[in-house]
């Protein structure tokens, strides 16, 4: 890299970290004095300390997922800025002047642009399903506390699994209950316990839920040939552990838990019968939009590119009008992809479709502007 290459670099990324801290900073403020009276709810009695501490615990966790929603948004932005100061400020003159071609010198843009693509990848697959009994409480809540149970099938026995609440920091529903279709125990049987507690896959050993004082205990049940291999008695003789595919999180918050499973989780659930039609969309276009979303990311910075360094005169009449086309191009990108996500959801286009044909569009568009950048 070039001395100008570092130069642009640096400002990028600086602009970058700028614009990150304001998007907390912006996201804490507004969230926290909206929900201040939960925090103070949860607090009450326990002194200012314990409040800081638990919006502190909170929107630690949360600045995670804001980034992980905001990233893109703030990468092409940066982009668009950093060229925007340098042409402004006269910065890019030199490099035109000296024969440089316009996307030889802005390169660290797109250099930047991938190692912060990388960077919420590691943030999605790694960061995000380590974190996510915390993305999962409501205001106030800590990872101890109740959180209400939405109620499943799942998908690999026709199981109905419900309880009374669940606790993300534990994996556990309370007070569960577990209704047996006819082809696990000749009837529906309706499994009660004390607790259910999730288990993932560790090895060879299936995922499931292990209940504690079942009611009825699993001798007293009329199990079939699909029964005996759901359910397996406990060696104290009041537990079952029922093999299962729906995971805890898809219990706790349903509509959030896509995002905040890896891609091989992600997978593996696709492999697994669905429990609908919808789910299974669902998971597919979540499955393409993560394959997609750097691709997205890297086309809109070479969209910024030339239409802010134009062929046309740089006069600031000139410069704020660049800057509007701009952000019209990747508001209509970004939206228009978006809303192909949502049609791919309901049905309206099959999931491949609607998340690819947003990037094919988006490239051809890409390639068109390549002739008016100035060089």
């Amino acid at each position: 890299m070039t001395t100008f290459d570092r130069y642009l670099l640096q400002r990028f990324l600086y602009v970058c970290m700028v614009f990150t801290i304001a998007v907390l900073g912006l996201y804490i403020i507004i969230d926290g004095f909206t929900n201040l009276d939960a925090f103070q709810l949860k607090s009450e009695g326990k002194g200012t300390t314990y409040l800081v501490l638990l919006m502190a615990e909170r929107y630690v966790y949360q600045s995670a997922n804001i980034l992980d929603l905001a990233g893109p948004t703030i990468v092409v932005i940066s982009a668009l800025c950093a060229l925007a100061l340098m042409l402004k400020q006269g910065e890019i003159h030199p490099m035109l002047a000296a024969g440089v071609p316009t996307y030889r010198w802005a390169l660290a843009l797109p250099v930047g642009a991938l190692l912060l693509n990388a960077a919420m990848v590691f943030n999605q697959e790694w960061v995000l399903p380590r974190i996510a009994p915390h993305l999962q409480t409501n205001h106030g809540d800590t990872v101890n506390d109740k959180q209400a149970v939405q109620p499943q099938y799942d998908p690999k026995w026709w199981i109905f699994i419900t309880g009374e609440s669940t606790i993300p920091g534990e994996q556990r529903i309370d007070a569960p209950e577990f209704l047996l279709p006819p082809s696990i125990a000749g009837d529906f049987v309706k499994l009660r316990g004390e607790s259910a507690y999730f288990y993932a896959r560790d090895g060879e050993s299936p995922p499931g839920w292990l209940i504690t004082k079942a009611d009825p205990p699993v001798t007293s049940l009329k199990l079939t040939d699909q029964g005996r291999q759901a359910l397996v008695p406990q060696p104290d003789g009041t537990s079952i552990f029922i093999s299962a595919t729906l995971t805890f999180d898809q219990i706790c918050q349903q509509n959030s838990s896509l995002r905040l499973v890896s891609t091989p989780e992600l997978v593996r659930r696709l492999q697994q019968p669905a429990a609908s039609s919808i789910s299974r969309r669902g998971q597919l276009v979540q499955l393409h939009a993560r394959l997609t979303r750097p691709l997205l990311n890297m086309l809109a910075i070479f969209a910024v590119i030339p239409l802010i360094v134009r062929r046309e005169r740089t006069s600031p009449l000139q410069q704020v009008t660049n800057i509007g086309v701009c952000m019209l191009t990747l508001g209509v990108m970004y939206g228009g992809s978006m809303a192909c996500h949502a049609l791919g959801q309901t049905g309206l286009m099959r999931p491949e479709q609607a998340v690819w044909g947003p990037l094919v569009v988006s490239g051809s568009y890409v390639a068109w502007l390549s002739g008016v950048v100035r060089t």
